[in-house]
């Protein structure tokens, strides 16, 4: 690109976003008084970059804050071809891990004067896949995507691949937490599989001989691979088929055979700590004494915090802040939603930076099992 293109270009990578009036770059630099070039170092690059001072990098910013001044990243991308702007494909309504995934995103891409485009879906295919076509549009750099949960029996990547297949380039994508089956994605989550493994050998261990698996009707490649993980430990460890009930359960009272199935369960794997909450009552009417129950789940430390004080309150079984004690013994996988969406950035910042080839396709974060027995 010529000088001239240079200075086009520039000219018409900012606006005033508060009364949508337009000012170029040429402008805001004669409000602040200084050259365009540092005006644009400064709102493009975190300071050490900048080649400015601390005092003139905050006051530019400063000022650009006051005004409403900021970049037309869509411009930049139509003309440059590349984009200084990530996406962030939501595939459905999941207030329980975006939130803290969010925030480590955006925070670590923020130091790296990276922006965040956000698009959420209904959890239909449709929808998703109006996503994908949305951010090659906006020649979003990398998308990050959190993929929707699908019914059990129908779990499909099909509507992603057939956006994909009429593009001949598109960016990385990072699935982050539920996962997916498309070889070509990168992937932020956990080693589910041996997380199934390592629950069933824990409850093995633990004398347990008749076993039960409740996982949500609507799930994610997550949850199903910890769940095959677990009921494969068992086969091969001489359980029967007819010893290893399965439910698939909704919070609106689906279930997909009778909880009395589970009357005689010992050993139990739940695909997430919210999910336990929801059909413990049932559960423990059937059981009844809670000390032969050996249960192992996972959930976030976010959301541990959150359910602390409105975990199920069952009279004479135990107050509601030792619920993990009223099991023969509960282990629960703990991880960092805020530090799965920290690594998805620095990934991110990798892609951008390093060949393609030299980053790992899977990026597994470790769980932290915490352990508890029945109170005396």
């Amino acid at each position: 690109m010529g000088k001239t293109g240079l200075l086009f270009l520039q000219s018409t990578l900012w606006f005033n976003r508060r009364d949508q009036k337009t000012m170029n770059i040429r402008e805001f630099a004669a409000l602040c008084g200084v050259a365009h070039s540092t005006v644009s170092r400064v709102l493009n690059q975190p300071l050490e970059k900048s080649r400015t001072s601390r005092a003139t990098y905050e006051r530019i910013r400063a000022k650009a804050v006051e005004v409403g001044f900021q970049v037309n990243y869509y411009a930049q991308a139509l003309h440059s071809k590349t984009s200084n702007c990530l996406g962030l494909i939501i595939g459905g309504w999941m207030p329980l891990l975006t939130e803290p995934l969010l925030y480590g995103i955006a925070h670590t891409l923020d130091m790296h004067a990276k922006h965040l485009t956000v698009l959420t879906c209904d959890a239909t295919p449709d929808s998703e896949a109006d996503a994908f076509e949305k951010m090659l549009i906006y020649n979003a750099g990398t998308v990050l995507y959190i993929p929707a949960r699908q019914k059990e029996a129908n779990y499909s990547t099909r509507h992603i691949r057939e956006v994909l297949k009429k593009h001949s380039q598109y960016p990385p994508v990072i699935t982050l937490y539920g996962g997916s089956d498309i070889q070509e994605f990168y992937h932020v989550g956990f080693r589910d599989y041996e997380t199934g493994q390592r629950a069933a050998r824990r409850q093995l261990k633990n004398g347990c001989r008749k076993f039960g698996i409740v996982q949500p009707l609507y799930s994610n490649f997550m949850y199903r691979e910890m769940s095959r993980g677990y009921r494969e430990t068992l086969r091969t460890n001489g359980i029967p088929d007819l010893d290893i009930k399965e439910l698939l359960f909704w919070s609106e009272g689906f279930a997909s055979i009778p909880f009395e199935q589970l009357q005689e369960v010992e050993g139990l794997w739940c695909s997430h700590y919210v999910l336990l909450l929801h059909c413990m009552s049932k559960l423990v009417k059937l059981v009844g004494d809670c000390g032969r129950l050996h249960v192992d789940t996972i959930c976030g430390t976010e959301t541990l915090e959150l359910y602390r004080n409105l975990q199920p309150s069952l009279g004479a079984v135990g107050p509601a802040e030792e619920f993990p004690r009223w099991f023969g013994s509960m282990t629960i996988y703990q991880y960092s939603t805020r530090a799965i969406g920290v690594k998805a950035a620095e990934i991110t910042l990798q892609l951008s930076q390093k060949n393609v080839e030299e980053i790992p396709k899977h990026a597994c974060l470790e769980l932290t099992p915490i352990s508890y027995r029945q109170s005396n």
